[in-house]
């Protein structure tokens, strides 16, 4: 029998109020919200919401709205935490949001936020016009570099090989694991950089440490 096994990584807390938290598909994760007990009697009402991209209502009180989440509804102790089963990224990878709202005037009393990201690593990249690029002495030329996915989106990095010094460029983020993330990198060759080679390095939290993606594109100047 699978055992369920809650996972929670707080990454860290950024925007505000919005707590940032990592986890996979296929895991089990919990959502904290605490508040004072104060608002345990009657006249609150309480929610778990989601915006991922759209906006609904996960659970009302104690009952839950779909079977992936379960609810620790104890208002007296000043609990209301959100169990979310078996993460995905087309369900959960969002905002999630719990409130506590006064009944009749409708006003929040209480607010929790979180960014939920459900890691998914990046395709490997690919560069264009291609791996050898043959430019035109003081004659600007682009260097694109795109990786199709990842949750969160890529860092894409140009470097000059033999230099640590990230490059300046251009980057166009996709937004989700559908689109491409690209960085354009823009430079103006002279003859001494007939030969020179530069590489992208791509990257996101989900790679394992120390994992990253490369590629190369070397320069044959006229």
């Amino acid at each position: 029998m699978k055992s369920n096994i809650l996972f929670l990584v707080i990454v860290t807390t950024a925007n505000g109020d919005d707590t940032s938290i990592d986890t996979r598909d296929g895991e089990d994760l919990m959502l904290q919200c605490r508040f004072s007990p104060d608002y345990s009697n009657r006249g609150f009402i309480y929610y778990w919401a989601r915006s991922s991209p759209r906006f609904e209502n996960v659970a009302v009180d104690e009952k839950s709205l779909s079977s992936t989440y379960k609810v620790d509804y104890r208002p007296d102790k000043g609990i209301y935490d959100l169990r979310i089963t078996n993460a995905s990224y087309s369900r959960d990878n969002g905002r999630f949001e719990c409130r506590i709202k006064a009944q009749g005037t409708g006003d929040d009393v209480h607010q929790q936020y979180y960014n939920l990201t459900v890691l998914t690593p990046p395709q490997p990249p690919l560069v264009a016009p291609g791996s050898i690029v043959v430019a035109t002495e003081e004659k600007k030329q682009e260097l694109t570099c795109s990786s199709v996915g990842g949750s969160p989106d890529p860092t894409i990095t140009w470097y000059r090989d033999g230099s640590p010094t990230p490059l300046q460029a251009i980057v166009n983020r996709g937004g989700s694991k559908d689109h491409q993330t690209t960085s354009t990198l823009t430079i103006t060759p002279t003859k001494d950089d007939d030969g020179a080679r530069f590489r992208c390095v791509v990257y996101n939290r989900a790679m394992k440490e120390g994992e990253k993606y490369e590629t190369t594109v070397t320069l044959s100047v006229n």
